[in-house]
């Protein structure tokens, strides 16, 4: 970057200072426009409102002239026909003229001379009105009371006229004063702002070759903070995805929330991200991303057709830098891709396969390779973490040899669902399954030929009974059946056919058919037979009991009841 001189530093300074200068005798100035007009307006405004007042005083005056007008015209048709109505008129007339006097009072109170009129006015009219109701009496003192009213109004009219000339020469003066103020203050301030915009213009000029090197400076400064943003970026990715990856409660979970990552660090990408089955022979696709014609995100593969999985290191396939091609993909390979292996403590666990659709595309991921290596990195870490867990899970809830949950699971399991089932207030049937003489086929056949009775046994009761429902192997040749919200008739018939459907089973040992397989079943319900985990397995064991001394190959309830239709139909005894 290119350092500012002291003389680029003193030019620009100077620009401010001038921009400061400029903008402050401009607010200045304006303001004072604005004061001088405001102050203009409100001589004028308050030269007209006087000529407007002494206009309004002027009709009054009319109107009232007008007013004694119809009293002396009433009077006089009243002293010539002695008609009432027009005597009445009169004396209307006077109460409004008392009101305009009362209104030019008004109107006059600030000027004394008028003021001194309106009282004598006032007095006058006070008589008049009396003079109007004693009209018959006194004939002639109307006329003269009128006589009188009119010379006060000729005289305050006389001075209104003068007051009316007086304040419009002055309203025009003002006029004219304000125009010259305004014509000054716009003069003026032209000059000044011209002045002052001719001194920007003079240093803009001066510093014109100092705007490249300006130029320069911030596209360097654009760049540098374009890759500070795309490091924010990575690393908040980075940070984002680590934080919801140890928030997966399995390895699915963390599986697919890595891809969806990758796809946001490498937009405009499509891959997938393949891991190794249990055998260690496979790679199984387990998540993908912008799926395309020929992605290895449609099926698995051999560790041995991916290049990056055979050398143990990232592997860029590009025009211009290898011609060898991975032999993953389902259809042609795309010229650009990037094969990563996902190690797991110093093991290959699995490979992250990205394409991309364009050289820009290619240029973004190997800018984020990093990146891209440090999430595959702690995404390999979280997954071999869970699986582990999950294997350690399963082995501690599930019997190795068939499958099924084991009896720590079960003790579990069945206080579980008898609170539920308290709680919802539902029953909750429980079985004891027995497989029948089976130490005869541990004597006879062997103990791999039992084992196998064991697992077939156990997949029949898992393929027989709800999702909901729970099949664990309590031990030797029993089982123990949880079923969930299930009444004692339906369990009976569930149970009848868990019996035929072992009974149907027909086991063969290294292609020997060995011996009819069948079970004895006892059925216990909570909260009928019990409420609590041993007395319910208890009732259950013995009605087991009585189903095998019965005959075997039976169903029994707790009470000792046997089904009718669970009779020995293979004669097992």
């Amino acid at each position: 970057m290119p350092p500012f001189s002291a003389k680029s530093f003193s030019g620009r300074s100077r620009i401010v200072w001038l921009l400061i200068v400029f903008a402050t005798t401009t607010i200045c100035l304006g303001s004072i426009v604005a004061m001088v007009i405001y102050a203009d307006a409100h001589d004028s405004i308050a030269a007209q409102n006087l000529v407007t007042h002494t206009q309004e005083v002027r009709l009054s005056l009319a109107t009232t002239s007008a007013q004694l007008d119809r009293i002396e015209l009433n009077g006089e048709l009243y002293l010539a026909t002695g008609n009432k109505a027009d005597l009445h008129a009169a004396q209307d007339a006077t109460v409004a003229l008392n009101s305009l006097v009362a209104q030019l009072e008004a109107l006059v109170q600030s000027n004394p001379e008028q003021e001194t009129q309106t009282r004598r006015l006032r007095s006058v009219s006070a008589t008049l009105a009396q003079d109007v109701d004693a009209l018959t009496a006194h004939r002639d003192l109307v006329g003269r009371d009128v006589v009188a009213c009119r010379r006060i109004l000729g005289l305050m009219e006389d001075q209104e006229g003068i007051l009316l000339e007086q304040r419009g020469a002055q309203a025009r003066r003002e006029n004219h004063d304000s125009m010259v103020r305004r014509a000054i203050v716009i003069v003026v301030g032209t000059i000044l702002i011209l002045v002052l915009f001719g001194f920007l213009i003079r240093d803009a000029v001066r510093s014109g070759h100092y705007e490249e090197r300006l130029s320069q400076t911030n596209a360097q400064l654009r760049s540098t903070v374009g890759r500070l943003e795309v490091q924010a970026f990575e690393s908040k990715l980075l940070i984002d995805a680590r934080d919801e990856v140890s928030l997966c409660l399995d390895a699915e979970q963390a599986e697919k929330s890595t891809v969806r990552y990758l796809s946001e660090l490498v937009p405009g990408t499509a891959g997938s991200l393949c891991i190794v089955n249990n055998s260690r022979q496979f790679m199984e696709n387990v998540a993908s991303w912008g799926l395309v014609p020929g992605s290895a995100a449609f099926e698995g593969f051999a560790p041995e057709c991916c290049c990056a999985l055979r050398s143990g290191r990232a592997r860029w396939r590009r025009p211009e830098q290898s011609e060898i091609h991975c032999t993953h993909f389902l259809g042609a390979p795309p010229e650009r891709y990037l094969c990563l292996p996902v190690v797991a403590h110093g093991d290959a666990m699995g490979v992250v396969t990205i394409e991309c659709s364009s050289p820009e595309a290619a240029a973004v991921v190997e800018a984020r390779e990093e990146s891209v290596v440090s999430l595959a990195e702690m995404a390999a870490m979280a997954i071999s973490g869970l699986r582990l867990r999950e294997r350690l899970e399963r082995q501690s809830i599930r019997d190795g040899m068939t499958g099924l949950f084991n009896r720590s699971f079960m003790e579990v399991a069945l206080e579980r669902e008898l609170h539920r089932s308290v709680r919802q207030q539902k029953e909750l049937a429980v079985m004891m399954v027995d497989i029948d003489h089976f130490k005869q086929f541990n004597d006879t056949f062997g103990h791999e030929a039992g084992d196998l009775v064991l697992r077939q046994v156990a997949d029949a009761l898992r393929l027989g009974v709800r999702s909901e429902d729970i099949v664990c192997r309590f031990g030797g040749e029993e089982f123990v059946i949880i079923l969930p919200e299930m009444t004692a008739e339906s369990a009976l018939q569930r149970a009848e056919y868990l019996r035929q459907l072992v009974e149907e089973l027909a086991p063969r040992y290294h292609g020997q058919p060995l011996r009819q397989v069948t079970i004895s079943i006892g059925l216990a319900v909570a909260p009928l037979n019990g409420d609590v985990v041993e007395e319910l397995l208890r009732s259950a064991d013995r009605a087991m009991y009585v189903a095998k001394h019965r005959g075997r190959n039976k169903v029994a309830q707790t009470d000792g009841s046997i089904m009718a239709f669970g009779e020995n139909r293979s004669g097992a005894s």
